[in-house]
Order: structure tokens, then sequence, then C-alpha cells
């Protein structure tokens, strides 16, 4: 399992540039950020809606 992913890595890093990969894992961080605030806040509001 662990040599599947070695070789998804090496394949995405000879397809991208290093600033290339940069960006990208930036990118994938903030929408991870972003979806998980969004998830905190909807769960928020609907336990805000049932206890009122």
């Amino acid at each position: 399992m662990i040599f599947f992913f070695k070789q998804i890595r090496e394949v995405f890093a000879k397809s991208h540039s290093t600033l290339q990969e940069i960006q990208l894992s930036r990118r994938a961080f903030f929408q991870l950020l972003g979806y998980l605030a969004s998830c905190a806040v909807l769960s928020l509001a609907s336990q805000s809606k049932y206890l009122h």
C-alpha cells in the first residue's frame, strides 16, 4: 500500500515543478480549511436551531 502512494507521489512530482507543487499544496490546504469551517458553521447553526 505504501508503495502505491510512493508511485503516485513520484508521478505527481514529475508532472509539476516545485513551485506548482507548493501552489497546489497551499490551495488544497486552504480548501480543506474552508470545508472544515463550513462544516463547523453548519453544525453550530443546526444545533442552535434545535436548542431554541
